[in-house]
């Protein structure tokens, strides 16, 4: 029935707007109706003398045909079956199902008409996109991804297995040094023959290392370029591993608390080189956490839209309590 709510609401538009509705007559100018009661004779003027508010019921059997009486706006609500109270209800209920199923994207819409700071503190952005982005909170951090991306199932069943191993004291532990990322998304669609998805080249991903107590970053790392030299040599490409990373810039950014830089990996002639950005920051003086997102650096070069993208999604990232 939304075509006839639709069709009342023109309705009383037009009846808000006229002053007066007129019913034009082609008949005789008096007509006289017997009153069944007394038998006394009621007369039904010319139209010049009946508006909309002091006209007398009209029988349709009396009227000419082509010339409807005027119907008033709860008449016509009574007609089509409706309320003010129904109409209102279904309004409300159409918008709330609207904003909370984010119909048409109006929820995010909206959302982008708010500051980001605002929106992150109400947390309405870890359920709604906003804009093209939606946020992602772990302990003690938080970051934006695009709104397509996944969470990477292969990180979160290995994670899961972890788990399970250390519970089962039958089996062996995990070596040390096998380090998963506390989180990892990336585009969707790369899954294997287990509907598991494998590591893509371009993702994001956050590694909680717990580190020596009083680490810092200047105290302990040095300048943003010292400390990105470091990470490059010991850990994205150390000796023997046959890759080269070349650092393209690094700076500090003091409202984040961070180190932020950018390196290029090549891999050999076999697999493309890779370009990422790195963000690290200190928490409680024994917790170093890194977030770093990555991709093909072809398709840094060629793909400006995804550059952008990625480039948020590093820029973004920042500790919270």
């Amino acid at each position: 029935v939304m075509w006839r709510k639709l069709l009342f609401i023109l309705l009383s538009i037009l009846n808000r707007t006229s002053h007066s509705f007129v019913v034009r007559k082609t008949v005789s100018p008096v007509l006289r109706l017997q009153s069944e009661s007394d038998g006394a004779d009621k007369t039904l003027t010319t139209s010049e003398d009946i508006d909309d508010g002091n006209a007398p019921a009209v029988d349709p059997r009396v009227v000419a045909a082509g010339d409807p009486p005027t119907m008033t706006a709860q008449q016509m609500m009574a007609a089509l079956g409706t309320s003010p109270r129904r109409i209102f209800l279904s309004l409300s209920s159409a918008t709330g199902i609207a904003l909370v199923g984010n119909l048409f994207g109006v929820t995010s819409n909206l959302l982008m008409a708010v500051p980001e700071s605002t929106v992150e503190a109400s947390g309405l952005d870890t359920y709604f996109p906003r804009g093209e982005f939606k946020r992602c909170k772990g302990k003690g951090y938080t970051f934006v991804i695009p709104k397509e991306w996944v969470a990477d199932t292969f990180v979160e069943l290995a994670k899961v297995q972890k788990r399970v191993k250390a519970l089962d004291y039958q089996m062996s532990r995990p070596p040390k040094n096998n380090v998963l990322p506390d989180a990892a998304y990336g585009p969707p669609g790369r899954l294997n023959e287990r509907g598991v998805s494998q590591q893509g080249d371009t993702n994001v991903s956050v590694l909680v290392t717990k580190v020596m107590k009083g680490f810092s970053l200047r105290g302990t790392m040095g300048s943003p370029t010292s400390a990105a030299e470091f990470l490059l040599q010991k850990s994205i490409a150390p000796e023997g591993s046959g890759k080269v990373a070349t650092l393209i810039d690094a700076f500090e950014d003091t409202i984040r608390n961070v180190y932020q830089f950018e390196y290029k990996v090549d891999r050999g002639a076999k697999r493309p080189p890779l370009q990422a950005i790195s963000v690290i920051a200190a928490r409680n003086g024994d917790t170093l956490l890194t977030l770093t997102v990555v991709a093909p650096a072809e398709s840094w070069a060629r793909q400006p839209e995804l550059e952008t993208k990625l480039r948020k999604v590093a820029d973004s990232f920042h500790l919270v309590s």
